[in-house]
């Protein structure tokens, strides 16, 4: 009788169960900070896009507005790129870098401004004026995306209209990853330039911007907060001298009125410039 030798081979045992260890964070080196808050900028600008297709397409930038931030902290500027190839023309949304300072949630709040902006020029709607007057227009749109009025004074309102927006409760919601990936994305903000400094919790009223205060008006506000009327007021160029808090201190040479009107500080030891006393 032939007997059969079998051999029992054990089944192979199971992989061992690895640990999913997240990959690290990616450094982000200082030349790209400001190509990560665009690209989060362009991620919010299709979000928004995908919700409301009647704002198009746009050249999306982010960069110092130079002293023009002081006012103005984002723009929609239509029609201002044409393609290297063919002459097709594409509008602009410009973002300055130092509105980044006001954080990621109000920074959505001015792109939406402008994405306001945007839906009107393509449906051909005039929403504001050339003296930045926002008018009945722009409120139906910015509301229909998601913005609400804040709270001005009338005198402000006469002036500007529906300018200042912020960013409702319930499209703060909506974005709520684009706001969060854009936060993310912000590992500096930009010191503003001496000579431009700006009230904080808004954008600028002049241009088409997102969200204004009083204090925030196109031309400078007084002291006392009181709104200018429009009618350019008279420059004192009797300029005079003033200094920092340097050991060796810097010397300007300004208007007494800009002097008066809004702290200039300096670069070096941080305090503000003051007059001169005569000798």
């Amino acid at each position: 009788m032939t007997t059969e030798a079998v051999a029992v081979i054990p089944e192979p045992a199971a992989p061992p169960t690895l640990e999913v260890v997240p990959d690290p964070p990616a450094e982000v080196t200082i030349a790209e900070i400001a190509a990560g808050v665009t690209s989060a900028l362009v991620e919010a600008w299709n979000a928004i896009r995908t919700r409301h297709p009647d704002v198009p397409e746009a050249v999306i930038s982010m960069a110092t507005g130079g002293r023009a931030s002081a006012v103005e902290l984002a723009h929609f500027a239509p029609r201002r790129w044409r393609l290297r190839d063919g002459d097709g023309l594409h509008h602009e949304v410009f973002v300055t870098a130092e509105s980044l300072a006001d954080g990621a949630e109000k920074v959505f709040g001015y792109l939406l401004h402008e994405a306001t902006h945007a839906a009107n020029e393509a449906r051909g709607v005039d929403d504001c004026s050339a003296s930045q007057y926002h008018n009945k227009h722009f409120r139906k749109t910015a509301e229909e995306l998601g913005l609400v009025q804040r709270d001005v004074s009338e005198k402000w309102k006469k002036k500007y209209g529906f300018a200042g927006t912020a960013l409702g409760e319930e499209a703060a919601k909506t974005y709520a990853d684009q706001i969060a990936a854009l936060d993310k994305a912000m590992h500096a903000t930009r010191t503003p330039d001496i000579f431009a400094t700006r009230t904080r919790g808004g954008s600028g009223s002049t241009g088409s911007t997102g969200g204004t205060s009083d204090a925030e008006a196109g031309t400078d506000a007084g002291e006392d907060g009181e709104v200018p009327t429009g009618k350019k007021e008279k420059e004192d160029r009797n300029y005079i001298k003033a200094v920092c808090q340097c050991e060796s201190p810097t010397v300007i040479r300004v208007s007494p009125k800009t002097l008066e009107r809004r702290p200039i500080l300096c670069g070096d030891c941080g305090m503000k410039f003051a007059r001169q006393e005569s000798d």
